[in-house]
């Protein structure tokens, strides 16, 4: 990772769900609805089974969202913490070929980044719309390894 500059413009803490986006202008019912349909998904008794130091197996796969394989825990113990980011700079380190590196600079194997997500870009400035042109020219690249990568290439 990159380091990263976010501008906050506003957060709220609440003991419900929906309260924190409700302060924030978000529609309360948002998250309060994803975190609904999240705990029906976590399996019965997963407060009992959690164990951070192994992969448990506590899955959940709320319908139209990613599957979560470990770990899923119902959302109902406060604080919960909204943010409203209105900009974020930095993100993932990529190589010129759209691949995302780890710390010693080496290619995570079929990992790719683009557009804002990805950092090393806008250090010290922002020339607004500079991310929509970055993301188009590596989305490009990182579409075409990924391709080829599934296709059995070198991508």
């Amino acid at each position: 990772m990159t380091q990263t500059d976010v501008v906050i413009v506003g957060a709220a803490n609440a003991g419900l769900v929906a309260e924190p986006a409700g302060k924030l202008g978000v529609p309360a019912s948002a998250p309060a609805d994803t975190a609904e349909t999240f705990d029906r998904a976590v399996a019965a008794g997963a407060a009992t089974r959690f164990d951070p130091m192994r992969l448990d197996g506590l899955s959940a796969e709320p319908p139209g969202r990613p599957p979560k394989s470990n770990w899923a825990q119902t959302l109902d113990k406060p604080p919960f913490i909204a943010y409203a980011v209105t900009f974020a700079s930095g993100g993932l380190k990529i190589d010129n070929q759209a691949r995302v590196v780890d710390t010693t600079g080496r290619p995570m194997p079929g990992l790719y980044a683009t557009g804002e997500i990805a950092g090393d870009c806008f250090h010290h400035n922002y020339a607004a719309g500079a991310g929509l042109v970055r993301g188009v020219a590596f989305g490009r690249i990182a579409g075409s390894n990924a391709a080829a990568r599934a296709a059995g290439g070198a991508g």
